[in-house]
């Protein structure tokens, strides 16, 4: 007789997040529900709760998956080797094609339990928001003093602005039911914006001058 091996605390607690990023990809974070999540594991609601107290947890749980995944993507880019402004491009493109292979980030990100619900959960996604602007506004700053962005650019407003075209795309993708590759379209934010930040020259640069 075969004794099936009880799962780690660690792979259990693995399996739930992944259980639950799932539920939000398909169904979304209104349908994520601690019955529903206990199901889709394969465990008892009281087995859940010992891992994760409520749903408040499990999302705060998922937004710190999410950043720790990101971070390994960021590290993986080869950034060190790049000049700012391609570190700066190439960020773009890789935060475009982590959307795309994890599509529960965007409904999390524009969930009501995001925009009204849960404080703890909100809290927890405005840090990582902050994080990657910062990280951003970082980049954006060392493109300047590199010459590679005018020094009117402001780093962490148009950081800001960046960012809003990026989940913008997201919002837009997620309503189409994914009819078009997410990833595709780092090349036209870069076009748009990114390049619009190059150093002026010649009569532009004269005209760009405070009179």
């Amino acid at each position: 007789m075969t004794v099936k091996k009880r799962k780690s605390a660690e792979v259990r607690r693995h399996d739930i997040i992944e259980a639950a990023m799932e539920i939000i990809r398909h169904e979304g974070v209104a349908k994520l529900t601690t019955r529903s999540l206990s199901k889709a594991v394969g465990i008892a609601q009281p087995t859940l709760f010992l891992h994760f107290g409520n749903k408040s947890h499990i999302l705060v749980a998922l937004v710190d998956t999410i950043q720790e995944r990101l971070q390994q993507e960021m590290a993986g880019l080869g950034l060190a080797q790049m000049t700012p402004l391609e570190r700066l491009k190439a960020v773009i493109r890789a935060h475009l094609n982590f959307i795309q292979k994890q599509p529960g980030i965007p409904r999390l990100l524009f969930s009501e339990a995001l925009q009204s619900g849960d404080p703890i959960f909100r809290d927890r996604m405005n840090e990582l928001v902050l994080f990657f602007l910062n990280f951003v506004a970082g980049l954006i700053s060392a493109a300047q003093e590199q010459g590679e962005i005018r020094p009117d650019i402001v780093p962490q407003q148009n950081a800001c602005i960046l960012i809003a075209a990026v989940q913008g795309l997201a919002f837009r993708w997620i309503l189409s039911d994914h009819r078009f590759e997410l990833a595709d379209q780092a090349d036209a934010v870069i076009a748009t914006l990114i390049e619009g930040w190059a150093p002026r020259t010649g009569v532009s640069a004269a005209r760009a001058l405070p009179v």
